[in-house]
Formats: structure tokens, sequence, C-alpha cells
């Protein structure tokens, strides 16, 4: 892959994002989508409030929203949004937080350890060759830079699935302090 082609892959989801996000913004505003955006609200009997005038603010994408997003707790989101809801940003903050270690890992170890095998006269500037593991010559000490990373990382997410398993478990089974009287007939 050369960089020309990096670029505009990541110039095209950039793009894709910021489409789906400013839809997504225009959506929620109109009142037609209120079944959609606020189903639970709705079904609890609570008052959502839509600008009924036919204005342009409605449509016009706003990013008011995702500063308030941050802020939501998981209690919250638990009771606005039922437990699927708590589960999907679960599984969002996973994949960050494990995009962002494999990140880390390739960037400050890999990255280095597979252009550091080069010798000046063959790096090619318009391909991104130099940077991957095809770089270390077979029975090279370098390899096991790469399968103790691969380690690394895999230890990693069973450690954070781990995590999310037994956290989501804890609020999956709701805690009574009082025992549940038996239904059985005798």
């Amino acid at each position: 892959m050369n960089p020309e082609s990096l670029t505009a892959s990541a110039a095209i989801n950039f793009g894709l994002a910021f489409i789906v996000l400013s839809l997504f913004s225009i959506l929620k505003k109109q009142p037609s989508n209120a079944s959609i955006f606020y189903a639970r609200r709705l079904s609890k009997r609570q008052q959502v409030h839509f600008e009924q005038s036919f204005t342009l603010s409605r449509f016009l994408p706003s990013v008011a929203w995702i500063p308030r997003a941050f802020r939501v707790t998981e209690d919250e989101i638990l009771d606005f949004g039922g437990l699927d809801a708590l589960i999907v940003i679960r599984l969002f903050k996973f994949g960050i937080y494990f995009f962002g270690f494999c990140s880390l890992i390739g960037l400050v170890v890999l990255l280095p350890i597979n252009f550091g095998d080069q010798d000046e006269q063959s790096i090619i500037y318009h391909s991104m060759d130099p940077f991957t593991i095809s770089n270390i010559s077979a029975g090279s000490n370098r390899l096991w830079v790469h399968f103790t990373c691969l380690w690394l990382i895999s230890f990693y997410g069973l450690y954070l699935l781990y995590k999310e398993y037994d956290e989501i478990s804890v609020k999956r089974i709701p805690t009574t302090s009082e025992p549940k009287a038996s239904t059985r007939s005798v």
C-alpha cells in the first residue's frame, strides 16, 4: 500500500463519519422521528420537547449532543436505554481501549523493529513495505519481538474481555436484599 492510498482511505472514512454524525444530528431533531430516538421515554409517558415550527435550525447539524454524551453515567444509560444500550456503549469503549493499546505497541515497538533492518539503498519512499514484517529476515531474533507482542496483545484482549464480562454480569443480575418466595405449590 502506498501513502496516497492510505491518505485517500483515511479521508473517505473521516468524510463518511462526518456525514453519518450530521445525519444523526439532523434526524434526531425531527418530531416525526421521536418514536425511533426516544422510544423508552415515550413508553414511560415522559414528555419529549421539539421545536414544532419549521425553522432552519431543525435542519442544521449540531454538535451540542456530543459533550452531553460523554457526561452520561452508566446508571443513566441503564435507566434510559436499558442493558442492551449499555452493552453497546461498553463494546465501543472496549474497542477504543484495545485499538489504543494495539496502536501504541505497533508504533512504539513494532514499527522501529521493522524499519530498523533496512539499509539506505533499499528504502523505497513510495511504498509502505519498509514498515512491515516482510523486512525481517528468516531466523532473525527480531521475529521474537513480533511473537512477544502478539502474545501481549492477545492477553490484554482476554483481560479486557474478562473485565467487561465481570462488570456486565453484575449489572445483568440485579441484587435484591430479600429472597424471593417459592412459587412451587406443596
